[in-house]
């Protein structure tokens, strides 16, 4: 690069280069989750939001809408800015720093995706066998 740098108009090669990197599964790897990412207009805590709901292990109900919701707000932004790395007229820092908060996002989709949700049909299930079987170990315990 010459003297002007990062400011060179970004060349169709280097766009590819970058639209590979975000499409590659192990992108990733390594990434830091960003502190915040603007969705819409709207700034949102991103990193905040991600480890408090991983520290619960599981997604309580409560937060299971919000959590859903991020989810498709990140998915569509991660839509939006991919479109624009695309198409747009950008420099090459641009399009770096672009390519750089596409893969925040999916370090940051993917921690969203790895939490588990309960099944809570499954855990009242769970819950009568529990009770069944304590009734059962009463019963023989009286029966003895």
């Amino acid at each position: 690069m010459g003297e002007t740098g990062d400011e060179d108009v970004l060349t169709d090669r280097r766009r590819e280069e970058l639209l590979e990197r975000i499409k590659r599964k192990t992108a990733t790897v390594g990434q830091q989750l960003p502190t915040a990412v603007q969705i819409q207009g709207t700034e949102m805590n991103l990193k905040e939001f991600v480890w408090e709901t991983k520290r619960q292990g599981t997604v309580p109900p409560e937060l299971r809408d919000r959590v859903r919701e991020v989810r498709r707000k990140l998915t569509a932004e991660r839509s939006t800015r991919t479109e624009r790395l695309e198409s747009a007229d950008l420099t090459t820092s641009e399009a770096e720093a672009l390519a750089d908060s596409i893969v925040g996002i999916d370090r940051a989709l993917a921690a969203l995706q790895n939490l588990h949700e309960p099944d809570l049909a499954e855990n009242a299930r769970q819950q009568d066998v529990e009770s069944n079987r304590r009734w059962v170990s009463f019963l023989d315990n009286i029966l003895d």
